[in-house]
């Protein structure tokens, strides 16, 4: 995709940019749902409400032909222990994010970074360092972002491959990881501070918020 950066951007935000339009291009969720018929869009949007509650969906959650036409988007990702719906999965990945109502597990580490803001709470993330397995515990705040003292606690760092999976779970997501600020940053691939791969995250997830609120339950 053409992307057209304002002159008037700081290099950070320059950083920002370029890794959401190259984390879309690579993986168009938002626009493969767009174009979704209303029936596999409100069943994602269940399946997204289970996960903010800390509970896996199972296979059985959503009728087996809505579930075939998720799975073709690539939208959800059936595993061993439940339905994967990004940016949570039901696989130990090592990226753990408790929310108040339990901990689970996310796909990557800028997944893990866009869960608070989707789910309108604090949370906290425990991981380790893709390099040398330290470690790593922080906070996000309810509005996707983090404190000042939280800010150099790690890294995160997209380690570019090549396409060997149809599914981004098992592809792009794997490359994606935490990095302590202790280790040196590979010579492949891109670093971001949390911040940055916080927005990235933030921005790329957005139109969830606004798919679960279309489909929330009417309340008395």
């Amino acid at each position: 995709m053409t992307l057209t950066i304002p002159e008037d951007r700081t290099p950070a935000q320059v950083r920002v940019l370029e890794g959401l339009a190259r984390l879309r291009t690579l993986f168009p969720l938002e626009d493969r749902l767009q174009h979704a018929p209303p029936s596999v869009r409100a069943a994602y949007a269940r399946l997204l409400g289970a996960w903010l509650l800390a509970q896996p969906p199972a296979a059985t959650a959503v009728d087996a032909g809505v579930l075939t036409a998720l799975a073709a988007l690539d939208a959800v990702v059936t595993e061993e222990h439940g339905l994967g719906c990004y940016p949570f999965s039901s696989v130990d990945t090592g990226i753990r994010v408790t929310l108040p109502s339990g901990t689970v597990n996310a796909m990557c580490a800028i997944d893990a970074l866009a869960i608070a803001r989707l789910a309108r709470a604090r949370t906290r993330i425990g991981a380790t360092c893709t390099t040398c397995a330290t470690t790593i515990s922080f906070q996000v705040e309810e509005n996707g972002g983090l404190d000042h003292d939280q800010m150099e606690i790690a890294r995160v760092i997209w380690q570019h491959a090549g396409r060997t999976h149809t599914s981004c779970s098992q592809g792009l997501c794997r490359s994606i990881r935490f990095l302590c600020r202790a280790c040196p940053e590979p010579e492949a691939g891109e670093c971001f501070t949390l911040p940055q791969a916080a927005a990235i995250g933030n921005a790329f997830f957005r139109f969830q918020s606004a798919l679960l609120a279309a489909h929330a339950t009417p309340t008395a």
